[in-house]
């Protein structure tokens, strides 16, 4: 047997792999009996392992440098360089790909792609896929179809290891690369949890009317568990996506898919069960890419996101009463409604007396006081964002009377609303203080 042996860690550049990391991936490939495909910065093939066992090879949408799904690779490079780590993707088709960034003292070099591979099973729509994308006549088809039968199934737990081991397998091979890709993950860290750097991003890319603003307020109100109002940012970032795409369906997909990246990395790490929540929907992950039109998209989006943010109930309470958890999942869903006790009642089929001295105990704070200060904490929104009357605003928080609502306004602020929208025009105006914004912030 001949001794393997270990070549030098020289630098690649964009036209050419350096010998350790061809080897390194090579071996990857081999051994995972997964291709793998390395594009430089201008997304042109430089090098292929396992060329003959990719699907891709046989489609036209991949084989035409302008088509979906170069672009859709193309996509993935890019964000998966933005992530500074690796990034799983699901391709036109529906089947899965693997993003790693090759990155040379902090110059973006290429990137690289593993897959495609299938996670869960192999879907019927996947295979009409094929077809409609790219126009296959019946030999093709049954090639197609035979090469897809083939491929090795992988659950997404595997999937997740694979990918470290394809980023490992680069990171090994690269002198510079571990500085290099530490520094992306932290900057993308304080990008993503620390107010989001939106300016920068505009400045670079002024063409572009990305709505970042919303997307960092999606995400806090993910994380916070608020559901309802998470859906409605949901939304309004789809008809963003919509405009921007000019109503092109897969560009609209795009931009979904990458936003729930967003949204699952961050929340994974406040909740450590999230993937395994997600695990067992997994095919909704997968509608996404199969949507027909924007309703079923946006249908399926709002299904996947309330999930995740009434599964970050749990980080907002640590107890471990189901009721609670249950009662804060319906609470979040529909504080912007009128909620009695009765309807707690009939919805988690408790006495109410109860319900009321355990919610306290647990939550430090009685049931009506909970819901009264989400409600303020929504019309403080809307108070610093709307033109809305006080009658208005009253209304759309679940108040029928204006009166009350002022009274548990002010309650919760210490200034009526009409109070607390003039001194935060003034604050902001540069005409007087800024008073108890903090109170409002602090539902929030």
């Amino acid at each position: 047997m001949n001794n393997f042996v270990i070549p030098s860690r020289d630098k690649p550049n964009t036209t050419e792999l350096s010998n350790y990391l061809d080897e390194s991936l090579r071996s990857f490939s081999d051994i995972t009996g997964i291709p793998v495909t390395y594009f430089s910065d201008d997304d042109h093939i430089q090098a292929e392992y396992l060329p003959k066992q990719k699907i891709c090879r046989i489609f036209s949408a991949y084989t035409d440098c302008t088509g979906l799904c170069r672009a859709a690779l193309a996509s993935a490079g890019q964000f998966t360089t933005r992530l500074g780590e690796p990034y799983i993707f699901l391709c036109k088709s529906g089947l899965t790909n693997i993003a790693s960034s090759l990155i040379i003292d902090g110059v973006f070099i290429g990137y690289v792609i593993a897959g495609p591979i299938v996670m869960g099973e192999l879907r019927t729509s996947t295979i009409n896929k094929f077809q409609e994308l790219n126009n296959l006549n019946s030999q093709t088809v049954n090639l197609a179809e035979m090469i897809a039968s083939n491929m090795q199934t992988y659950q997404p737990k595997q999937v997740s290891e694979i990918a470290l081991l394809l980023y490992n397998s680069i990171v090994a091979a690269v002198a510079s690369a571990n500085t290099d890709y530490d520094k992306l993950r932290n900057q993308y860290n304080n990008f993503s949890n620390i107010n989001i750097d939106i300016q920068k991003y505009k400045k670079e890319h002024s063409a572009f009317s990305y709505p970042y603003d919303l997307e960092k307020t999606l995400v806090e109100h993910v994380l916070d568990g608020r559901a309802a109002e998470a859906e409605e940012d949901l939304r309004k970032m789809l008809t963003s996506f919509s405009i921007l795409e000019a109503g092109d369906l897969h560009g609209i997909k795009d931009k979904t898919l990458w936003l729930f990246a967003i949204v699952i990395r961050l929340s994974s790490r406040k909740q450590s069960n999230l993937n395994e929540i997600l695990d067992t929907d997994l095919d909704v992950i997968n509608q996404i890419s199969e949507a027909d039109n924007l309703d079923h998209l946006t249908e399926i989006a709002v299904h996947l996101i309330r999930l995740i943010s009434n599964n970050m109930i749990s980080s907002v309470y640590g107890g471990d009463s189901q009721i609670i958890s249950k009662a804060l999942q319906f609470i979040n869903m529909n504080y912007l409604n009128r909620i009695t006790l009765q309807m707690i009642e009939e919805e988690l089929h408790v006495n109410g007396s109860y319900f009321s001295t355990l919610f306290k105990n647990e939550m430090g704070k009685p049931f009506t006081q909970y819901v009264n200060s989400l409600k303020v904490a929504k019309a403080c929104e809307l108070l610093i964002t709307t033109n809305l009357n006080i009658l208005d605003i009253s209304m759309s928080i679940g108040f029928d009377d204006q009166s009350y609502f002022t009274k548990v306004f002010k309650r919760e602020t210490g200034l009526t609303p009409k109070q607390y929208r003039n001194s935060y025009t003034k604050a902001h105006d540069g005409t007087g203080l800024q008073t108890n914004q903090t109170a409002c912030n602090s539902f929030r």
